[in-house]
């Protein structure tokens, strides 16, 4: 058995310049992509049009970060951690997602977390929406998300911060983006922030965010599957 050994703390060649001008190209270029949808008058609640507009957005943002970083010298995807997988194997790291996945369904239910509609409940209302959706959070979603925080943040945080420090609030801003979707539910942006958590604990420990990639796309499965195959949330009654 391979022993574990936890990865050096991440020594990036970026810092807090090149993570602001990151978020304001993906600002930016959210709001140019929501106004048009505005101007096309498309549904707030439509799910197709919600994942074009993300994944625009998003391969506009990792084309600046690869010229940003090819003035460095450095590939893209080498420097945000796409690595081998370390110490753990594939099924390791989709069993700790499933088993993540339960627990948190579990605690759902212990913190007594409100069971109303969000605004990410409304798009799963249409079959078509729920598919794409679905497509979408257990294939490109996980890789972008653990290559930006895990890949592009958490090693700024980490190496300014500490291991833990960095780790904790890579997590914290991990959990607050994803609230707005879940109608600012403490309970929910809590349970987002340990995910979080145990995510950037596998890329500290690993040194990869093809690790916390495999991780987080087994998280992001169950859930998704039980709403393909009953039409509402894991977590619902």
């Amino acid at each position: 058995m391979t022993p574990l050994i936890l990865a050096e703390p991440d020594r990036p060649f970026w810092g807090f310049a090149e993570l602001l001008l990151a978020a304001a190209i993906f600002l930016a270029v959210g709001s140019v992509i929501g106004i048009a949808g505005t101007w096309l008058h498309v549904p707030p609640e439509s799910g197709l049009w919600t994942v074009l507009e993300e994944a625009a957005a998003y391969a506009i943002l990792f084309l600046a970060l690869k010229l940003m970083f090819a003035r460095y010298g450095k590939g893209l995807l080498e420097s945000l951690g796409w690595t081998k997988r370390g110490p753990f194997t594939p099924l390791t790291l989709a069993v700790v997602g499933l088993s993540l996945a339960l627990v948190t369904a579990i605690l759902e239910k212990i913190l007594l977390t409100p069971d109303v509609d969000t605004p990410f409940d409304k798009l799963l209302d249409d079959p078509a929406s729920r598919v794409v959706i679905a497509l979408f959070a257990v294939t490109l979603a996980p890789v972008v998300e653990e290559l930006l925080f895990r890949g592009f943040l958490q090693p700024v945080l980490v190496g300014v911060a500490g291991v833990f420090p960095g780790i904790l609030l890579t997590s914290m801003l991990f959990g607050a983006l994803h609230l707005s979707q879940n109608a600012f539910i403490w309970q929910s942006g809590v349970l987002i922030m340990l995910v979080g958590f145990v995510l950037g604990v596998i890329r500290h420990l690993s040194g990869s965010t093809k690790a916390s990639t495999i991780v987080h796309i087994a998280y992001n499965s169950l859930p998704f599957v039980y709403l393909l195959a009953y039409g509402s949330s894991l977590t619902k009654k």
